[in-house]
Parts: structure tokens; sequence; C-alpha cells
């Protein structure tokens, strides 16, 4: 849990997009939006949603692309790793 985290406030602090896909509820969709915004400070503009029929056909190529599943799964489809390695640097202990 710690290293997701990390991960939103890295990727906020590098001012990458995250996409996040929903299959079907785009509610579920939403409140997921508003605790990224809310509780990561991730600005809004930087979180793109869009529904679509099945995960499975999400072909990821962003920094972060997660799709939220019927079932309440979410699913990291997609993450640069380079890029987040070198982010998490930001918050290395000196």
């Amino acid at each position: 849990m710690k290293y997701v985290i990390s991960l939103f406030i890295s990727l906020s602090v590098c001012a990458s997009p995250i996409h996040l896909y929903y299959e079907t509820n785009s509610m579920e969709a939403n409140m997921l939006k508003d605790i990224l915004i809310n509780d990561y400070q991730i600005p809004e503009e930087l979180i793109s949603l869009k529904g679509i029929r099945e995960c499975d056909e999400v072909k990821g190529g962003g920094k972060l692309d997660l799709c939220l599943k019927n079932n309440g799964d979410l699913l990291m489809v997609s993450v640069d790793r380079n890029f987040v390695n070198e982010s998490l640097k930001v918050f290395k202990a000196h």
C-alpha cells in the first residue's frame, strides 16, 4: 500500500496523466477519481475517465493506466516502471 501511495504522489509531482478506464460503473470511477484528487492531491486535469466494454481491451501506454472492473477490482493496466523508479528517488531519505 505504501508503494501505491508513493506512486500516486510521485506522479502528481511530475505532472504525468493518469488514465482511469471503467467497465460500466461510472459512479465508482468518479469516486476513485475523487479519492485521487482529495486524498493524494493529484490535480483533476491530470486524471482522465473513459468508459469501455472490458478492461481486456485497454492497451495502456501512459505513465499510469488503471481499469476499474465491474466487480470493483482495480487493475494496473500499464505503468512506466523506469519513470516510477526515477520519480520515487524524490522520496528517498538522505
